[in-house]
């Protein structure tokens, strides 16, 4: 998913709770050449307070990413999950949301994560994303995806730049061990790239049309592989997009934004808006603005 909203991911952010101070402290690294078609971003994520401490509720929303996070440090952050807070193990998988999720996470705290493209997770660790749609799983109880080692490399150098270099490292040696016999449908990832591209604002029918396949068979790996259906994976990425326009530009108005990314209408905007964050957009950024933008994939 991805922690929250601030142009600005390098700043470091500052939240008052229980008459402390805690700084969020975030890093994003560029996802090198060879592993942009399979990565979205690498992230780092420091709660800099005392451990007695517990930041502010935070919110994840949907961003059409899988992700693998990792904590790196002893502490261990808290999701409230379909309605019930749990404590998330130290490694684990995230499929695609179709929900925001709120955490919070104790002083000390630092995790890394990596948004995987759908449609990559496959040839990555040997499943298909769909498994984990709108759920997550202890990424060490996952079968073939090796992660010990490249854990306990992370937590012998936990300094940012460390965490990137093992990560490039082991997604490197992922891919140099792939069965290319677990790939999926080869039309599959440049559906995904279209949405992508188009922001979300495609339909079936055009898309189908695109990668010479029918609208049910399209359907179906859809399904398969990442748990929902293209017209839902549109939407969250015309979501997403929509709040990176607004963030980058805080001065349009709600009806730039619905012809910008070809909503029918205003209405229809802010009812997206509302499903994927829980709020209308208005008191959604008003609240969240000022917070951090690291991706649960950690959210926009």
């Amino acid at each position: 998913m991805s922690l929250f909203f601030n142009p600005d991911p390098q700043i470091t952010l500052t939240f008052a709770t229980n008459f402390e101070k805690m700084k969020f402290i975030t890093e994003d690294f560029p996802v090198p050449a060879d592993l942009k078609p399979y990565l979205g971003n690498i992230w780092y994520f420091k709660a800099d307070g005392p451990e007695t401490e517990i930041s502010a509720v935070q919110t994840c929303l949907p961003i059409g990413m899988a992700e693998l996070i990792i904590h790196v440090t002893p502490q261990l952050h808290s999701v409230k999950w379909h309605g019930e807070w749990k404590v998330f193990p130290e490694a684990f998988f995230v499929g695609v949301q179709t929900e925001h999720v709120n955490w919070s996470a104790p002083g000390g705290t630092v995790m890394m994560g990596i948004n995987i493209k759908p449609e990559a997770f496959m040839k990555l660790f040997g499943h298909p994303a769909g498994e984990l749609a709108d759920d997550f799983a202890d990424a060490r109880e996952y079968p073939g995806c090796e992660l010990d080692l490249f854990v306990e490399r992370l937590k012998l150098n936990p300094a940012p730049t460390g965490i990137f270099q093992e990560t490039v490292q082991f997604f490197r040696r992922r891919l140099a061990v792939t069965d290319i016999r677990k790939e999926q449908p080869n039309y599959f990832p440049e559906a995904m790239e279209y949405i992508r591209t188009a922001t979300g604002y495609q339909s079936i029918g055009d898309l189908a049309d695109k990668v010479f396949v029918g609208k049910r068979q399209l359907q179906r790996a859809f399904q398969e592989q990442i748990g929902i259906s293209p017209k839902t994976y549109g939407r969250i990425i015309r979501f997403k997009s929509a709040c990176d326009f607004v963030r980058q530009y805080p001065e349009a108005s709600w009806v730039d934004v619905t012809y910008q990314f070809g909503y029918s209408d205003q209405s229809h905007f802010i009812r997206d808006f509302k499903e994927f964050s829980g709020k209308n957009p208005t008191t959604f950024l008003s609240d969240f603005a000022p917070k951090s933008n690291t991706p649960f994939a950690l959210s926009v």
